[in-house]
């Protein structure tokens, strides 16, 4: 959530130099759709830089591909199809050092990639693990994975030491303490605060957000019953935490992080679906969301205060992974189709 506080950053130098900001977003305009070999097999992940200048999709056959934000060409094939592996499950790029990615892998691998040079390496492993989430804190000098195992992993980002693992719950603790015990189900989301270097939230199956302080040997401080997570849906901007659900109906929801509570249910529109089971969710700019799963095979853009949908991405299998830069400026949208779509808010 590094990147969060950077447009924060810019915004500020965007306002001081005169100009209006935000702009208001009336439509969501598709740029280009880009059809890939089946043979890379589902898009699982999906990052830009903070430049926005590319963008790097990871794919179920292990698979790292980067693309120019603009173009849509292929730039470079960071890890080849035939390398092998289990399925990009996660990417971030560092918050400081911009040529550095990090991808996780279902088969409990971290994997350092350099976009510069190309080079790539093992950075860490967990055994018998699937990593389904990673972030850096805003500094960049650690991040944190979760996943199947439960437990909860800060890493040095400089030499991919492990630092602390926050174990999972276990039937042996206290149940007056399930507050601040540990996940008890699979961790598919997890994003530092953009405010607070040592903050981050997860969420996953087991119907809870919960809040952590990497400076505390116990880990969890907090914990907000709701939102049933299966992908990276979830999202910090200022004090508000956007929630995408695999349920359907309230599945897009907005919770204050201060109180706990939940602030208000964003409509999302699954009209002629059973629901709309999301798994994938951002705050843009301009009190804008966007979010996406398997009810509807679409992302939709809504802006928060009236509930009207500025616009929609729609494929033909399930969106299981999507991205923005810049407020919303540059979005990607990719999932079960053998097709990548770039798009931007305008």
């Amino acid at each position: 959530m590094a990147r969060r506080r950077q447009e924060a950053l810019d915004a500020g130098q965007v306002i001081e130099q005169g100009k209006n900001w935000p702009e208001k977003f009336t439509k969501l305009e598709i740029l280009k759709e880009i059809p890939f070999d089946p043979a890379l097999d589902c898009i699982y992940s999906l990052q830009y830089s903070y430049s926005g200048e590319v963008l790097a999709v990871g794919h179920g056959n292990g698979a790292i591909r980067l693309y120019s934000s603009t173009t849509g060409e292929l730039v470079s094939e960071l890890r080849k199809s035939r390398y092998g592996g289990m399925a990009i499950m996660c990417m971030r790029f560092h918050p400081k050092a911009h040529h550095i990615l990090l991808a996780s892998t279902s088969d409990g691998k971290i994997f350092s990639c350099n976009t510069d040079t190309g080079a790539i390496e093992e950075f860490a492993s967990e055994k018998d693990n699937e990593i389904n989430c990673l972030d850096f804190d805003f500094d960049g000098l650690h991040f944190a994975t979760g996943g199947r195992d439960l437990s909860i992993r800060i890493y040095n980002s400089k030499t991919g030491q492990l630092v602390h693992t926050y174990e999972g719950y276990s039937q042996k603790q206290n149940p007056t303490e399930i507050q601040t015990a540990g996940c008890a189900m699979r961790v598919f989301a997890l994003k530092y605060h953009p405010e607070y270097d040592d903050i981050f939230v997860t969420g996953g199956w087991e119907n809870h957000l919960k809040i952590w302080d990497a400076r505390s040997n116990d880990g969890v401080k907090r914990t907000i019953h709701g939102p049933h997570i299966c992908g990276d849906s979830l999202d910090l901007k200022g004090m508000k935490i956007l929630t995408g659900s695999w349920v359907a109906t309230n599945a897009l929801q907005v919770w204050n992080y201060t109180e706990g509570k939940l602030d208000k249910n964003i409509p999302f529109d699954y009209k002629g679906h059973d629901g709309a089971y999301l798994y994938c969710s951002q705050f843009c700019d301009n009190d804008v969301v966007v979010a996406g799963g398997s009810g509807t095979n679409n992302v939709q853009a809504i802006n928060t205060v009236t509930g009207e949908v500025i616009g929609k991405v729609q494929m033909h299998k399930p969106v299981q992974a999507l991205d923005t830069v810049m407020g919303g400026r540059l979005l990607a949208v990719g999932g079960g189709e053998n097709n990548l779509v770039l798009a931007a808010l305008k």
